[in-house]
């Protein structure tokens, strides 16, 4: 009878101590992003739009994207800029905003006056006099300027872009690395060098990402970086059907070479889809043709909301969990009646916006609410 008790106890206590050692650890998942870039809303607030839910109610953007399901707000910052939109001061403004929401902050740092892509990266006008070691303090000194005061405001970002979709370098031609240029490698890591050493001297927390604006194109990019151990944390891809290649097996297989090559997380920052075809004003729109959009995908609410279900399906199954997460761009650009100088009269983007041509919230929006 005591050895049977004896036993029992044993075992008891194995068990117990196996059950503690077994119980999982809570909150280890990272954080899948589901985001927008909402870098027009300093402008178009002064506008009134009136956004609406799927049911026709009035809603404040903020709050209704918040509530279902974002979790990330990217905003671009121009050095100087000239035409109303993003400067430091109006990105601080929106981004208490955000953290009121206890959403995640992005901030893309374009390095110019104006919009900064794989076709132009014009340095800011302050800048254009300078020789390549004046650039790289100056760059110093602004990128740790602008994070300090960040950190001042108490709106530092989680996620800081060195450079906006920088597939030719940036801070021409100082930092380019195309056709002329493509041995400048040496250069553009400087640069970036620079820019990255003043984000993590303010909070070395920040994570650091590089922005390629093709996902069949990025590889060659992030080789040419390997030999010069750039401190960088995630890779932020563009995919726009219109630019890149249709074939969805390719996009996943690309996405998971990367993940397995680099090692390095993956967001895709940029992306949208149309829901018509159609416009609601008199700006040619980026995408009005069939033969700009996935077959698998009807530009129709449905098939817009079925395209974002796919590319979380997709970036979920880039290995090593590497895949965290999407940022859809400019799902507020929708066609408005403003002055000409600061909205054309409308959008050129309203057909890919998540709301409506009557402001009401589409479909799409269900993607933001999956785990």
């Amino acid at each position: 009878m005591k050895k049977s008790l004896i036993l029992i106890i044993i075992l008891s206590l194995v068990f117990n101590c196996s059950k503690s050692n077994v119980e999982p650890t809570k909150n280890l998942q990272a954080t899948f992003y589901k985001g927008m870039d909402l870098s027009f809303q300093s402008e178009l607030e002064a506008y009134n739009i009136l956004y609406k839910d799927a049911n026709n109610h009035p809603i404040e953007l903020l709050d209704y994207v918040s509530n279902n399901g974002t979790n990330l707000v990217r905003l671009k910052l121009w050095h100087t800029p000239k035409d109303g939109q993003n400067s430091l001061l109006k990105v601080i403004a929106y981004a208490k905003r955000i953290k009121n929401k206890n959403m995640h902050f992005l901030l893309d740092f374009h390095y110019s006056d104006y919009w900064a892509d794989p076709g132009k990266q014009t340095p800011p006008e302050a800048w254009q006099n300078m020789n390549y070691d004046e650039i790289k303090i100056a760059l110093y000194n602004y990128t740790k300027n602008v994070v300090q005061e960040l950190k001042n405001k108490n709106v530092l970002p989680e996620i800081i872009q060195i450079g906006n979709e920088t597939d030719s370098g940036f801070l021409w031609n100082h930092g380019k690395v195309w056709n002329e240029f493509s041995n400048n490698w040496g250069n553009y890591t400087g640069l970036l060098y620079e820019a990255i050493k003043a984000v993590k001297e303010v909070d070395n927390s920040i994570k650091i990402m590089l922005h390629h604006s093709s996902v069949e194109n990025a590889i060659y990019f992030f080789n040419e970086l390997k030999p010069f151990n750039i401190d960088f944390d995630m890779i932020g891809l563009s995919y726009y059907p219109q630019f890149q290649i249709k074939d969805l097996g390719i996009i996943q297989s690309k996405l998971n070479e990367l993940a397995l090559t680099f090692n390095k997380e993956i967001l895709i920052v940029e992306t949208a889809y149309p829901f018509t075809l159609q416009w609601n004003d008199n700006n040619t729109n980026y995408i009005g043709y069939s033969n700009q959009v996935l077959s698998e995908f009807p530009t129709t609410p449905e098939g817009q909301k079925t395209y974002l279900q796919w590319l979380v399906s997709t970036i979920k199954k880039i290995p090593n969990n590497k895949g965290v997460g999407f940022c859809y761009w400019a799902p507020d650009w929708v066609a408005f009646n403003g002055n000409e100088v600061t909205s054309t009269k409308g959008s050129s983007w309203e057909n890919q916006c998540l709301f409506d041509f009557n402001y009401n919230a589409l479909p799409a929006f269900d993607a933001f609410k999956t785990n």
